[in-house]
C-alpha cells in the first residue's frame, strides 16, 4: 500500500517522494486532489487487490477529494472489480473496447499520423489485416516503427515495402526484397 500511495503521489506531484508511510502519503494525497478536478487512471486493474480497491475508493469516495477514477484492464479485470462489494455500487460503467471495424479503421488512420494521410485503402486493409487486427495499440506499434522506416528510408508514406518490412520487425509475415 505504501508503494501505491507514493507512486500515486509520485506522479501527481511530478516529482521524488520522500520516503514516507502510506498514512502521510494518503493525507497528501487527499489535500491534492481536493484542489480542482482530477482523473486518475489506474492501468492494469485486474491485478489490484482488495486492499489496493479499498484504497482508491477512500480517495474517490474522501468528501474532500474531487476525482474520477478509471479502472483499465485486460482479461479478468471485469471479475477482480466486481467481486470487491464495495466497489462494484460504485462503478459507473463498464466499457468494452471491441476491434475497430474496417470503416473506422479507414476513418481513424489517417487522421492519427501523416504517414498514412495518401495510401490507399488496400493497404491501409493489407496492415489491419496482417497486423493491427483493429487494435489501437497495434496501430500505434505499427506507426513507430513505420515512421522511423519512413525516415530512414526517405519516403513521406507508408508503402507495401514499408509495411512488409515493419512486419518482420515485429515477428510477422517475410519483408519486402
Amino acid at each position: 500500500m505504501r508503494l501505491v500511495a507514493t507512486t500515486l503521489l509520485a506522479a501527481l506531484t511530478r516529482s521524488a517522494v520522500v520516503d514516507r508511510n502510506r498514512f502521510e502519503a494518503t493525507a497528501q494525497l487527499v489535500d491534492i486532489l481536493s484542489h480542482g478536478r482530477r482523473v486518475i487512471v489506474i492501468d492494469e486493474a485486474q491485478r489490484l487487490n482488495g486492499e489496493c480497491i479499498e484504497f482508491f475508493r477512500h480517495l474517490h469516495d474522501h468528501p474532500m477529494t474531487t476525482l474520477a477514477l478509471l479502472l483499465v484492464g485486460g482479461d479478468g479485470c471485469w471479475e477482480v472489480l466486481s467481486s470487491e462489494p464495495m466497489l462494484r455500487s460504485r462503478i459507473y460503467r463498464r466499457v468494452v473496447f471491441r476491434p475497430l471495424n474496417r470503416r473506422q479503421v479507414l476513418s481513424m488512420v489517417r487522421q492519427y499520423h501523416q504517414v498514412y494521410r495518401d495510401i490507399a485503402d488496400e493497404l491501409v486493409d493489407f496492415i489491419d489485416d496482417n497486423f493491427a487486427h483493429g487494435n489501437f495499440r497495434n496501430w500505434a506499434a505499427f506507426t513507430r516503427s513505420a515512421q522511423d522506416l519512413c525516415q530512414r528510408t526517405g519516403r513521406l508514406t507508408v508503402d507495401e515495402a514499408i509495411a512488409r518490412n515493419v512486419f518482420a520487425l515485429h515477428g510477422g509475415i517475410p519483408a519486402a526484397r
